[in-house]
């Protein structure tokens, strides 16, 4: 047990640089010999490793080590192109002495190579404790966070914070080695072995979260959704934050955020509750409101713009995906898969690559239709019926539901019918604006006029919802408005 220890101290003390390990020259800006490279990370858009001078502005400047040769640090930060203008800088030594800076006090301030100091700031203007010797990091830390530069931590009703790369790194976290594995040789009758381990900065989930939440929702910017118990780690990985199972070795990574007690439900079962019915040989007409989130939906039942929904039975929660936009949210309810297994997560995608729902329907010999906007948003075996603004009211929802209407009389087992007023007012207007308002109350109309005449099971959903945005409204972030919409399951009231 002993050699192990040796061995990992030994490991600890190599992650470091030691003074005077160096033997270093300049030579018109190159380092010669063996230099230690530094990073920049955290909030920025473009991580560096910076292992020379070359490629930045040089200045001469006198130190303890004479004169040296220096770039600014401004320069190397701008390089990295930080996230958001207003930002602190951390310096961080090999010792973990680190000195923070203000975005906008950094332009008298230097970063030189010396054979003694190894990379080290040159701060004329600011105190002397403020010049780090030894840099092996730089972390850029975004005052602001966003859903934009950050990860989300929301529930179901509210946003409860963000939290960025470089504030999580500036932060209470651990530092901590990791096994990764063991070896031996055999050498004159003995056997010599070597434990291998790796620093991570990592943070435990529970430290963030809090004890009490247990059931977790993570979403990761390329699709992954995965319900999690409130264990494992947050990991700080360049610019971005990953998360880590408690095995430390599987994880979803580049996280987009974290929900806490999420709804048991999310707009993937259109997929299997659509499939359910049409096997028990009921028809099923799929209802999908457009942009219209779930507290969009409370307001308007509370305040009378949704009569006939307010007629229902109280709409369940339901999860969309991320990234919460049109292409990513039909691919979810149409495969019952999240976007990455579909393919689909962003606006830029249309193949799927798992089955939809229409192919499975098709191959019970049902006869299925899809009722759409003015363009063709996903690539299906149904060929959706396209609507134009022919009455130039500048909406397309009332040709949407008369050719909806013919539909229903059509004999159709499946039908899609894709409302887009509410999310068309909300880009405009707002999420809660009035004519916002006006658009669902439209639209409810809408409803309750298909469920009239549908003979089977409807149900009514919303691919993602909306939140507001400085000018108006907008969607595609991790925050509860775009994320939770409802989910309404009825009967239709046509001939039995």
């Amino acid at each position: 047990m002993r050699w192990k220890m040796l061995v990992l101290g030994a490991v600890l003390v190599l992650a470091g640089f030691t003074a005077g390990k160096f033997a270093a020259t300049t030579t018109g800006g190159m380092l010669n010999g063996y230099v230690p490279a530094f990073t920049v990370t955290g909030d920025v858009e473009k991580p560096l490793k910076v292992e020379s001078l070359e490629g930045f502005e040089r200045i001469k400047l006198s130190s303890g080590q004479g004169e040296v040769e220096a770039a600014r640090l401004e320069d190397i930060i701008e390089q990295s192109a930080p996230l958001q203008d207003d930002f602190r800088v951390l310096l961080v030594g090999d010792d973990g002495l680190t000195a923070e800076i203000s975005g906008d006090s950094i332009g008298d301030c230097n970063i030189a190579f010396s054979a003694v100091n190894a990379w080290e700031a040159i701060n004329p203007k600011h105190p002397i404790s403020s010049n780090i010797k030894r840099i092996k990091e730089m972390v850029v830390v975004s005052d602001t966070p966003s859903p934009d530069n950050g990860i989300g931590i929301i529930s179901p009703t509210r946003n409860m914070g963000y939290i960025t790369a470089g504030q999580l790194y500036a932060g209470a976290r651990m530092n901590f080695p990791i096994f990764e594995g063991e070896s031996s040789v055999e050498s004159g009758g003995k056997t010599y072995g070597v434990s291998i381990y790796t620093q991570r900065k990592m943070v435990d989930l529970k430290n963030l979260i809090g004890e009490g939440c247990r059931d977790l929702l993570v979403m990761g910017r390329n699709g992954e959704y995965r319900r999690i118990n409130n264990d494992g780690h947050l990991e700080i990985r360049d610019n971005r934050i990953d998360y880590v199972y408690p095995d430390l070795k599987n994880r979803v990574e580049d996280l987009a955020g974290i929900m806490v007690d999420p709804p048991g439900g999310s707009i993937m079962d259109v997929y299997y509750d659509t499939l359910h019915f049409l096997e028990d040989d009921k028809n099923v007409m799929l209802v999908i409101l457009d942009g219209f989130g779930y507290h969009q939906y409370l307001y308007a039942v509370e305040e009378g713009y949704a009569p006939f929904l307010a007629g229902l039975p109280l709409a369940d929660t339901a999860t969309s995906v991320y990234r919460p936009v049109t292409n990513a949210g039909l691919a979810a309810m149409y495969t019952g898969k999240p976007p990455e297994e579909n393919g689909v997560n962003s606006r830029k995608q249309k193949d799927m690559k798992t089955a939809a729902v229409f192919d499975e329907a098709k191959g019970m010999d049902k006869k299925c239709a899809m009722v759409e906007g003015n363009i063709k948003i996903l690539n299906t075996s149904l060929e959706p019926m396209l609507n134009v603004d022919r009455s130039s009211n500048g909406t397309i929802d009332d040709e949407i539901l008369e050719k909806a209407l013919e539909c229903v009389e059509g004999g159709y087992n499946l039908l899609v019918v894709h409302f887009h007023g509410i999310d068309d007012s909300g880009h405009s207007f707002g999420d809660m604006h009035p004519s916002t308002m006006e658009a669902i109350s439209r639209t409810d109309g809408y409803v309750k006029e298909l469920v009239s005449k549908w003979e089977g099971k409807v149900i009514v959903t919303a691919d993602h919802g909306m939140h507001s945005a400085p000018e108006a409204g907008d969607h595609g972030s991790f925050c509860f408005e775009d994320l939770i919409v409802p989910y309404i399951i009825t009967d239709g009231e046509g001939p039995k």
